[in-house]
């Protein structure tokens, strides 16, 4: 997902793109701007990348529906998928073709990368009027299209730009742009347990992840890993003479010696960082004299877990204030595992010990994006604005994926617990 900022971002993304593709084919400067195609036809080199039209992206568009409930509670928070038009128009002295010579440059360039970099799209949020715009750290790749227009779709476009007069140009669709909305839905309650399971078809097969206190000969259980834990996966076909775990985009080394066919022991590393993960076990086969390090033939199914931070230490809190809406402070929260630049951090505050006859109120908050890197990859500092000074349970969800909490001897929640009564 991605703020207000998104549209103008791409935009600013495939100038940098265009003009970045120029050098060494063209020799000479050429002023690219996005901007609409001037009334008047520049004589010198240029390349003007104009947005001329926004529409809604059909696969896309209803993803999140509904985003409310019967009484009108924020389930999730409403979205906005869109395509960009654009239209890119070259200038140049004609006797030298250069507005051709321009126009396959940019082709060029959008064959070979049709896909917006996080990169780029940083470098492009550096210009001052782009500050805050975090479609870097969004999901969703930009990708461009070309589009064919006839003769009359593209007579009709060229008349709505009233008194400019036609010049060699393409048209390109950008999709899919998300734009999220401010409104922050109301959080979900834990859960306490979970049942859960699927079963894949195909082998070397991954039926079950579960999860066990990391050395301990204990059974497996269901449920996400923390940072103490190692996975157990359940399938069958797992032994083989080499076999690497692949967690996310990192391979874990097994040894094949404790391996039983029906089930795999992976130690997850420790600076693994939370967030939602799919498992797969390759095999290694040794072929044509290479060792089977060098050739991982077979993949399993992909599983997916989830890794959970835990919230270690007291949560602080900082620039407290008390206003006729509630308390407004900043809560500063430690973690057991590192974050990356990009991941999306959620604090959730679900109120301890409601009143009687009074249902306990939660609230979401969205920590700011942070510097790049991280000054502390383990803190998190989060801005809570109108809340009731009272104790609440609190979780940190990274990437969709909530801190545990404790559960006391009754079983029920006990912690960690912020108290903002005082």
């Amino acid at each position: 997902m991605s703020n207000h900022l998104a549209i103008a971002t791409v935009s600013e993304a495939l100038r940098l793109l265009i003009t970045r593709a120029l050098p060494p084919d063209i020799p000479f400067a050429v002023e690219v701007g996005a901007r609409k195609p001037p009334t008047e036809p520049p004589t010198d080199p240029t390349i003007t990348v104009f947005l001329y039209q926004v529409t809604a992206n059909a696969s896309l568009r209803n993803r999140d529906a509904p985003t409310r409930a019967t009484d009108g509670t924020v389930l999730a928070r409403p979205a906005a998928a869109l395509d960009l038009h654009y239209l890119i128009s070259c200038y140049g002295e004609e006797s030298q073709l250069v507005g051709q010579r321009l126009l396959g440059c940019v082709v060029r360039a959008l064959t070979e990368q049709p896909v917006l970099s996080r990169q780029l799209i940083e470098e492009a949020a550096a210009q001052p009027y782009l500050v805050g715009t975090d479609l870097a750290a969004s999901p969703q790749r930009v990708r461009f299209t070309p589009t064919t227009m006839d003769v009359e779709e593209l007579s009709k476009l060229w008349s709505t730009l009233l008194q400019t007069p036609y010049a060699l140009s393409v048209t390109y669709q950008a999709a899919a742009v998300l734009v999220e909305g401010r409104v922050d839905p109301v959080a979900g309650k834990p859960v306490l347990r979970r049942t859960v399971r699927a079963v894949p078809s195909r082998g070397p097969v991954v039926e079950r992840v579960l999860s066990r206190p990391a050395g301990s000969p204990g059974a497996p259980e269901e449920g996400p890993v923390t940072k103490d834990r190692e996975l157990v996966l359940e399938g069958t076909g797992l032994r083989a003479d080499l076999i690497v775990a692949r967690l996310g985009e990192r391979r874990v080394p097994v040894d094949p010696g404790g391996v039983r066919d029906d089930r795999l022991v992976v130690a997850v590393p420790e600076d693994l960082p939370p967030g939602v993960y799919q498992v797969q076990v390759l095999h290694g086969l040794a072929l044509n004299g290479r060792p089977a390090a060098d050739h991982l033939a077979l993949e399993s199914n992909a599983q997916t877990f989830a890794r959970q931070p835990r919230i270690v230490g007291p949560i602080g809190t900082a620039d407290r204030g008390d206003g006729p809406s509630g308390v407004s402070a900043r809560l500063d929260v430690r973690l057991d595992l590192p974050l990356r630049d990009d991941q999306q951090v959620v604090l959730l505050l679900d109120e301890s010990h409601p009143p009687a006859g009074r249902r306990g109120a939660s609230h979401q908050f969205r920590a700011p994006a942070p510097p790049r890197p991280r000054t502390d990859p383990y803190e998190v500092r989060v801005p809570v604005v109108g809340v009731r000074p009272t104790a609440y349970l609190a979780r940190v969800q990274v990437d969709g994926v909530p801190s545990e909490l404790t559960v006391s001897s009754d079983g029920t929640f006990s912690g960690p617990v912020v108290d903002l009564t005082h």
